[in-house]
């Protein structure tokens, strides 16, 4: 079976919430989902993905059923206020520091072959994407 590119974007959303919730200290490999956000995004399927939120829903509650996780505070994460208007894309303090450490990394390794946006710049475009996400 073929996953719907919406799904996909709500998926990648869900887990870099997790990870700004969280605010890891670690983590390898993780700006993939960043990086895939954002062409996602320029493929004009973040705008689609967000108008479906029965979509957004259904991942939301597949995730807390199958995917439970605690914040840095060690609170239960609520997918659905994340699908709904409390999304996080954008980590911040060390977390951010640790996540802008590893895409310079997949950048230098070669692992992001159509990557050339700054790590600032891809955090504005998924700043602008959480934005739209929040606000409708």
């Amino acid at each position: 079976t073929v996953m719907l590119a919406e799904r996909t974007f709500w998926e990648k959303a869900t887990a870099v919430h997790v990870f700004c919730r969280q605010a890891r200290r670690r983590g390898e490999r993780l700006s993939r989902h960043w990086h895939d956000l954002a062409r996602l995004d320029e493929a004009g399927i973040a705008t689609t993905a967000l108008a479906d939120r029965a979509l957004a829903l259904s991942v939301a509650r597949h995730k807390a059923m199958f995917f439970a996780e605690n914040d840095a505070r060690g609170e239960r994460i609520d997918y659905e206020a994340a699908v709904s208007s409390e999304l996080q894309l954008v980590p911040s303090g060390a977390a951010n520091a640790v996540l802008a450490n590893d895409y310079a990394k997949m950048l230098a390794d070669g692992m992001l072959l159509d990557a050339n946006e700054p790590f600032d710049a891809l955090m504005e475009r998924c700043a602008a994407i959480e934005a739209k996400a929040n606000n409708g």
